[in-house]
């Protein structure tokens, strides 16, 4: 136990790439990267909170996922600030283990949380227009899924680093610890890869049904007097982009002869996808409504971004 939190000798001398670690230009790509980490998780704990604690402000279960897994996303840097660079004092076995199990865990999880997200909207769309509701089975289990990968992922890392000590060290651009030619990396890339492509799938499937069915669809809103907004099929769309990006860049990094020049600016790429999702999800008129508290409330025509109707019929949520 004693060596757990005080580290054994292997890490005392974390491996770094000496091409990136002795660059001049390292401790601004860290500094970046910090603070990046930094603006998103205050963006998304910002827009979590409003939309958590306000009476007026409803969301479906799979958003709360989904702004969790981004917030999670942000932890990773906080636990090696201070030794990031070669400069600094290498961090502590357990503080380094313990982040390299949030970097392979976040990943999936926000990929997963994402494409949860997703399928929901897809789901609420199909079941509204058959005039039907989802089955508290699948929302339970878009729920779990994202969890459980979760938990697997911080737990395999954990288990891991605990019996290959000299496995944890910090990354080549001392921007986060991970375990060196460990498998949840290639597991981590096929998840995300695996979530990305399926969502992206779902995407072009509502694109679809909505250019096919949009008169249907819109008439099912008018005898509750709604008026109905593409605002988060937007959303969702757009943010679809960002994970696309980041796999074209994962994979040019991984090209020999690249990897010096694009891994910096994939990893701040990487830090700029949470403040990303707090401004692209954060930004619609009901939580923009509750930051602007000075207003006069006026009685407007609620738009209806993404409904899931309640068992009587009676309730409806937004997100």
């Amino acid at each position: 136990m004693t060596a757990f939190f005080n580290g054994p000798e292997p890490l005392s001398q974390a491996r770094r790439d000496q091409a990136v670690s002795d660059s001049p230009s390292l401790p601004v790509w860290i500094m970046v990267f910090d603070i990046l980490s930094a603006l998103g998780f205050i963006s998304v704990a910002l827009v979590f909170l409003t939309v958590l604690l306000s009476p007026n402000v409803k969301r479906i279960s799979t958003w709360y996922l989904y702004m969790l897994a981004w917030w999670s996303f942000t932890l990773s840097p906080f636990l090696v600030i201070g030794h990031q660079t070669h400069f600094d004092p290498p961090p502590s076995f357990a503080l380094c283990l313990v982040d390299s199990a949030l970097i392979y865990a976040s990943c999936p999880f926000a990929a997963f949380a994402t494409l949860s997200l997703t399928l929901q909207l897809y789901l609420n769309i199909t079941t509204r227009m058959k005039g039907g509701n989802i089955r508290p089975v699948s929302g339970f289990v878009l729920l779990a899924i994202p969890l459980i990968l979760y938990l697997f992922m911080f737990l395999w890392t954990l288990i891991l680093g605990i019996l290959n000590p000299d496995r944890v060290k910090l990354e080549p651009g001392g921007l986060y610890c991970h375990l060196d030619h460990s498998p949840q990396s290639i597991v981590g890339a096929g998840l995300v890869l695996l979530a990305t492509f399926t969502a992206l799938v779902i995407e072009v499937m509502i694109v679809i049904l909505l250019a096919r069915h949009w008169r249907a669809f819109r008439a099912l809103q008018r005898p509750r007097e709604h008026t109905v907004s593409l605002s988060i099929i937007i959303r969702v769309l757009v943010f679809a982009i960002f994970p696309v990006i980041g796999l074209g860049l994962g994979f040019t990094a991984s090209v020999p002869g690249f990897t010096d020049r694009i891994f910096p600016a994939y990893n701040l790429f990487l830090a700029s996808l949470p403040t990303a999702a707090a401004l692209i999800f954060g930004s619609q008129s009901d939580i923009l409504h509750v930051w602007m508290f000075w207003r006069v409330e006026r009685k407007t025509t609620t738009q209806l971004s993404l409904t899931t109707v309640g068992s009587d019929n009676s309730s409806v949520k937004s997100v």
